[in-house]
């Protein structure tokens, strides 16, 4: 067995599979195991899987403590350059400072996470110069190297990170943090918007983004100009923002690139692989979890994934019988993705499933319906909106039933 990744979901993977009697190695980009977690300093990790808040090393290092107690085979500054699968066997071919790594597994687990969207992909103007980052790089240069980006700081974007980053900025001893984003109001968890920017009363401008750039060698500001409901920018609203730094956290990428160019097939939507219900991708015996699926809110929720993928593992080497004919899993109208893509094995437990809405309600209605527009199941949610990945459980015998499942709000 081969994981490719050692963050969180790549881990959780090994640390299953490995109890399961199944010999396991890790390759890892990084210097260290433990991936975006080992930079991120603040609490909150681990509520769900064991009811606890943890920082992000606290919570990796439970992983990682139980990597070494089992003995698993992992190496770091390994680069994974080509993996080339067959009816049987997989073949990766893997670089380091000790020379090229070739190795022969059954199965292998994609955890290769995400990237940061860039400055470039949202289309912003003006000039280059030092002091632009992305909310990831500032994370790491804050918390792992001590190193302050600047001192007067612009945040793009609403979401969780941002949010974040703001508040520990703040704490770090910048003079002004300001947030501007594009929504009505942030598209982050409550408990952030609480906790990180109205309790620290940390100044924010809605309906806002970056128009240009300004500056030479070192940022000088930025002009910000209001937009509409459709993000269109509202002429003769443009105004001068002066600062030294603009941080962006305006939205995160899988890494799919590579299983893509392997033939795997990728959904759209989220922009990572289709997976079934084991998050097997359209390869056989090759799974991906975590962030590279879809991007989670929680790590815990991508965590869960791994252990999903793991019992998967177990059942394509023990060679377990599939259905004649997938059952395919699809959001509706008022879902903007879901994952699974599909129900692929004839026996197994319920099916785990997560979504995002696309609308914003309270006492929400999730409805499944089979293929002829019959109900099968329904559950209530105290409340959906877009930022939010929400899980849901649906009884598999329910689902043997359906030849089509279509999940939407009500």
């Amino acid at each position: 067995m081969v994981v490719i990744g050692g963050g969180p979901s790549g881990l959780a993977a090994s640390v299953k599979l490995e109890e399961k009697g199944y010999d396991v190695t890790i390759l890892e980009s990084e210097r260290e195991l433990g991936g975006i977690l080992m930079q991120c300093i603040h609490d909150g990790f681990g509520t769900k899987l064991f009811n606890e808040a943890f920082s992000g090393p606290e919570f990796a290092c439970k992983f990682i403590d139980r990597v070494r107690d089992l003995d698993v085979e992992y190496f770091t500054n390994t680069f994974v350059k080509s993996v080339k699968v067959g009816s049987s066997l997989k073949e990766v071919v893997a670089l380091n400072r000790q020379g090229v790594l070739k190795l022969s597994c059954r199965a292998i687990v994609f955890a290769t996470g995400c990237r940061e969207r860039t400055p470039f992909e949202i289309k912003v103007g003006g000039t280059r110069p030092a002091g632009v980052y992305t909310a990831g790089m500032v994370q790491r240069l804050v918390n792992v190297y001590g190193v302050l980006p600047g001192k007067k700081v612009l945040i793009v974007g609403g979401g969780d990170v941002g949010m974040i980053v703001a508040r520990h900025l703040l704490l770090e001893g910048v003079e002004e943090v300001t947030i501007v984003f594009p929504e009505a109001w942030f598209a982050g968890l409550a408990r952030n918007v609480q906790q990180c920017v109205l309790d620290f009363g940390i100044p924010f401008k809605p309906r806002t983004v970056v128009k240009e750039i300004v500056g030479k060698e070192r940022v000088d500001g930025a002009v910000l100009v209001n937009v509409d409901e459709q993000w269109k920018p509202i002429e003769g609203t443009e105004v001068f923002h002066p600062c030294d730094t603009i941080i962006f956290s305006v939205g995160l990428i899988p890494n799919s690139s590579q299983l893509e160019e392997m033939g795997a097939e990728i959904d759209p939507r989220t922009r990572g692989p289709v997976v079934n219900e084991y998050f097997e991708t359209s390869l056989k015996g090759v799974f991906a979890v975590g962030n590279l699926v879809t991007v989670f809110d929680y790590v815990d929720d991508a965590v869960e994934t791994a252990f999903l993928a793991a019992e998967g593992v177990e059942k394509y080497l023990q060679g377990e019988e599939r259905r004649e004919k997938p059952t395919p899993l699809s959001p509706g109208k008022y879902l903007r993705l879901m994952v699974p893509h599909r129900v692929e094995w004839a026996d197994g437990r319920d099916v785990v499933a997560f979504f995002r809405s696309s609308v914003e309600k309270e006492n929400c209605w999730i409805v499944a319906k089979d293929g002829s527009g019959g109900e099968i199941f329904r559950t209530l949610k105290r409340y959906v909106r877009p930022t939010l990945l929400e899980r849901l459980e649906i009884h598999r015998d329910l689902v043997d039933k359906a030849g089509r499942v279509v999940v939407d709000a009500e």
